[in-house]
Order: structure tokens, then sequence, then C-alpha cells
């Protein structure tokens, strides 16, 4: 066969089978185009999963009509100019490719009109001959590019297409990935004529107003309880959140890491992160974050992959161990705060008794800022920001000093049975009956006292219609929910829970809430009971079980009924 020059229609299909891999391809592509136009608002709308129709409104600088159909060609972008302007890449697009790639596999409709233009106009253009045909049109100032009948030209590529539901899933990951690399812009997300989801743009540049939008993309356990930092070292510089091992998902579906505000699936950033997790993580977690990585522009390649998954930074090995370093130190930081956290603990209690329930949030920030070495020492003397139960809920524990007479932790099991020893002589002393032992008291004491909840960073609905419980049922038993630190109101039939105790925070709230209702029929000791069965750790590292073991000596005694001794075999001598 002679070579020779393909066709435009069919090179440019050919370019779409790079670029439109599926729906949310084509979504992704089209949203960058509105941020590089300096878009505040989007309004995506999807039908049948982005197969029948996609619909992306702006309100950006828009295209004048002369541009409109160079717009819908191959290789015309308005992001970079010549060769110099690839090394240093600052916007989302710069190939040029992406509307004419999808205009050859789908039927386009480009209606735009910035502000200085008296009227908008429109540019329409089909896979089948691809010519564009310019119309006058109503718009206001922005563009909406109407995408119609995705791959109906390609029959082959159509027939890979999943269910609606499967795409539109993808689409919505593709929303959520936006929504987190840009907290300025007013998302909303349609799917068949119904809102999926609506993130309002964050103006205030503060972990609160952050934390909010992150939860409604990561969940709400995640934007509580992850750790915020930021690390500086030479032109690169890294901030984001990260969860505590313990705390990590049993999936990577909260795995989020940006490159410069772009949304990428970096292998070498993942397989730093996931190397500073090692050692922390048991076999059946993930690490889950949400990082951003800022470099110089002219350090980073982003003309790498048609669909800009990936990048390629010139200095890899040090990009590589800047991010291992600054989360691994993050991560033993941490866990040695957590290490140290009783007897911080001891000393917070004896100087400062204080109410169970009024300490501070489990969410910390941390600014790395010379070094992440500096917060390390500084969050170990600060006890606010801790919100674990152990020694600040004992008014009377004192320091401790271990001799030969005094039992020793020699291991953990289960993270709740601690083999122990004294002398020669080894036995089991069950850790969760120790702390259940030592919390019930004080757990009776702060109930009748009534206890103080600590509030939800995302207040938590629950459909009462959905479970046996009725609003005049929930409501005979308001009292003994706001003595337990719980505080709701009424929408309709239902519950919408702003504040609960602090052992339930890290519970699921809704069936937490729902249980405490059950307790809530039997008695106030069954409150208390289930109270303390959640207070519990069950999950002890060796400190924090010498702690308890400690505990168990000097505040109840050495209860024997708590501990079960072990015979050691005599040894045959000959």
């Amino acid at each position: 066969m002679p070579i020779k020059q393909l066709p435009v229609e069919l090179a440019n299909q050919i370019a779409a089978g790079e670029v439109v891999e599926r729906p949310a391809s084509i979504v992704k592509e089209l949203v960058e185009n509105a941020l590089d136009a300096k878009a505040s608002e989007l309004v995506i709308d999807i039908e049948s999963g982005g197969a029948k129709r996609i619909r992306i409104r702006d309100n950006g600088v828009g295209i004048p009509r002369d541009e409109l159909a160079l717009a819908l060609s191959r290789h015309a972008t308005s992001k970079i100019a010549d060769i110099d302007d690839l090394e240093a890449i600052t916007s989302l697009g710069f190939r040029g490719e992406a509307l004419a790639s999808i205009s050859s596999v789908s039927r386009l409709r480009l209606v735009s009109k910035p502000a200085e233009q008296s009227a908008a106009w429109q540019a329409w253009s089909e896979g089948k001959d691809m010519q564009v045909r310019i119309e006058p049109a109503s718009h206001p100032d922005g563009t909406t590019v109407d995408i119609q009948d995705v791959f109906y030209n390609t029959p082959a590529r159509r027939k890979f297409l999943r269910t609606d539901k499967t795409e539109f899933g993808h689409i919505d990951e593709v929303i959520k990935r936006i929504a987190l690399s840009r907290w300025d812009i007013d998302i909303t997300l349609n799917h068949n004529g119904k809102r999926v989801r609506y993130y309002p743009a964050v103006s205030e540049h503060d972990q609160l107003h952050w934390r909010r939008r992150l939860a409604k993309v990561c969940g709400s356990g995640f934007a509580q309880d992850a750790l915020y930092f930021q690390q500086h070292a030479h032109d690169i510089h890294i901030e984001g959140w990260l969860a505590a091992p313990e705390q990590c998902r049993h999936q990577g579906d909260v795995q989020y890491s940006f490159v410069n505000g772009r949304m990428m699936k970096d292998k070498l950033i993942n397989h730093a992160i996931r190397q500073a997790y090692d050692s922390f993580l048991t076999a059946e977690r993930v690490p889950t974050f949400a990082i951003y990585l800022t470099v110089p522009a002219d350090q980073v390649d982003v003309n790498v992959h048609p669909a800009k998954h990936e990048v390629r930074f010139h200095q890899q090995r040090q990009v590589h161990d800047f991010v291992l370093n600054t989360v691994k130190q993050l991560l033993l930081g941490q866990h040695q705060e957590d290490t140290n956290s009783a007897s911080d603990r001891v000393e917070d209690a004896t100087q400062q008794p204080r109410h169970l329930y009024q300490t501070g949030g489990s969410k910390k920030h941390v600014t790395s800022n010379p070094s992440v070495r500096d917060y390390s020492a500084h969050a170990q003397s600060n006890t606010a920001n801790r919100s674990r139960l152990g020694a600040s809920i004992l008014p009377n524990a004192v320091e401790l000093t271990v001799d030969a007479r005094q039992w020793r932790i020699v291991d953990v099991f289960h993270g709740r049975f601690a083999l122990i020893r004294r002398d020669e002589q080894p036995a089991w002393l069950d850790l969760v009956n120790v702390q259940r032992r030592l919390l019930e008291p004080q757990l009776k004491q702060q109930y009748q006292q009534g206890m103080a909840g600590q509030p939800l960073l995302v207040e938590q609905k629950i459909n009462l219609s959905e479970t046996e419980w009725t609003k005049k049922q929930v409501s005979q038993y308001s009292s003994e929910l706001a003595q337990s630190g719980v505080s709701f109101y009424w929408q309709g039939a239902s519950l919408i829970v702003t504040q609960v105790p602090s052992m339930l925070r890290r519970k699921h709230i809704a069936s937490s809430v729902l249980s405490l209702l059950e307790q809530c029929k039997l008695s106030d000791q069954a409150i208390i009971d289930f109270l303390a069965d959640a207070a519990v750790d069950t999950m002890l590292s060796k400190s924090q079980a010498d702690y308890w073991c400690q505990q168990w000596q000097t505040q109840l005694d050495s209860t024997p009924t708590l501990l079960q001794q072990i015979k050691v075999p005599e040894a045959n001598e000959t």
C-alpha cells in the first residue's frame, strides 16, 4: 500500500482514540477549557451516563465569533504560541486537540459570547463531514459546549461503553477531582435532569471552609480527622491532608494528587506515598490522602500523555524523596505522639483536670515550615489537639514508677490482651475490661452532670422513614440524648444531628445515634454501658497497654478478676 496523507476526518478520529476514552474524558477536557477561560461557575448536565448528552456551561471569557470555527480545528489553541511556552506550561489545556477530537466522534454545538461582544454565536459540527456552521444564538456571557450522541459514528468504540451508572460514576469522579483542585469554583452536576452534586465556591482561604468541601468529596470522616500539613524545600512545596494509618480506608477511593493544580494519577507520587505508609499500615488498608504538589513550571513536563494523566519531573529522584520524607516524618511524628500520649495526658490531667468531653476536636493542622520535625516536638506538648480517650479522663491519675514488684508489659496481642510478667510469673491481662472499669465511673459522673458533646463538621441527617423510629418516639428520649451530649433538630421527619459525645465522632454517626436511642429505652445504666463500649480502645499499642497496665495496678489495686495466670512448666533438671 502506497504512503499517502490521511484525510482530516480520519486523523481526528485517531486522535480522538487517545483523548476521548469515554464520556468522562470529554467532561475532563471541557471543564479544563472552562477553567482556563477563567470561569467561576460551572454547570454540567449529563444524560444517560454521558453517552446521550454532555452539556457544560461556564461564565468564562468566551470565544469571539471569528474564532469559533478555528476552535474546532486540530492544533488550534490560545494557551501556547511557541516552543518556549511548551517548556513552562501553566494552563490545564494546551494541545489544541480536544474540541476537534470530540467533534469527530459526536454531534457538537459550541455557543459563546465574550463580554465585549454584543451578541452570541454558535458553531455546529458533526463527525460525518466535520464542516463547521456558524449561526447567531442567544446566550449570556460565557460558553456552552453541548455534546450529543458520543461515538455515534464509531460503533466499535460505542459498544465498549459500560452501563449509564458506571459511565456516570467516572464522570462524578472527574468532577470530584476538579472540586478538590479548584476551591474557588462553583460547580453543579446534574444527571438526567436531577442535581446530583453541588460544590459551592469557597471564597475564604481557611481550613474550616476547605474541610467542608473536602467532606463533600471525600466523606465527613476523612474531613474531620485527616491531618493537614505544609512543607517547603527549595522551590518545591507540598500541602494537603493525610489520614492516620488506623483511619486509612480499605479501598483506594480517596487517593487524590495534584501537580500545579492539575489532577494526576502519577506513578512516582503514588509510589512515594505508598512507601512512606508501608511500615504503618496493616495489609487490608491503603494510603488515604489528598495532596497538592507545586513545582516550577519549567521543572515538570506535562506533555507526556494525550489525556494529560501523567507528568514527568526533571528531578524525579528529588521529588520522590521529598514526598516520601515529608509524609514519612509526619506519620512518624504522629506515631510518636500516640506513643507518648499516655504520659502527656497524665501530666495534663494532674495539672488541670477538665471535663471529659470539652477537649478539642480531632482535626490537626501542621505547618511544616521550616521543618516537619518542628511540628512533631510542638504537637507532643500541645494536648489541646488530642481527643483520644486516655489518662485525661482520670482526675486522680499520677505519675508511676516501675519497680520489680510491679507487673510489666511483655507484648500485646490483638490490641486488647497484654502478656505481662512480675518477677518470673507471666499472666494475661484483659486491657478492654481494665479500660471499662476505669471509664464507667467517670462516664457515670459525667452523664449525671450532663455531657458536653462535640460539634460535627458536617451535620448528619437520619431519615426516620428508613428506620423503625418515629418522630414521636425519638422526642420521648430527647432529654436522655441531650444528657448524653447529642444535639439535634428536626427537618420534617428527619433528624439532623449537630453534635455527639467525643467517643462517637469516629463511629458511623447515624447508626451510633440509633443504637444510643435503643439504650434510652432500657435504662441510664444501659446508656453508660453503651458509651463505655464506644470509648474503649480495642487496638492498643504496646505503650498504651503499658499505661493501662499501670492504671490497673494503681487505680484498681491489681484486680485479680481481670488477670489470668499462666502456669509455667517446671524445668526438668538432670
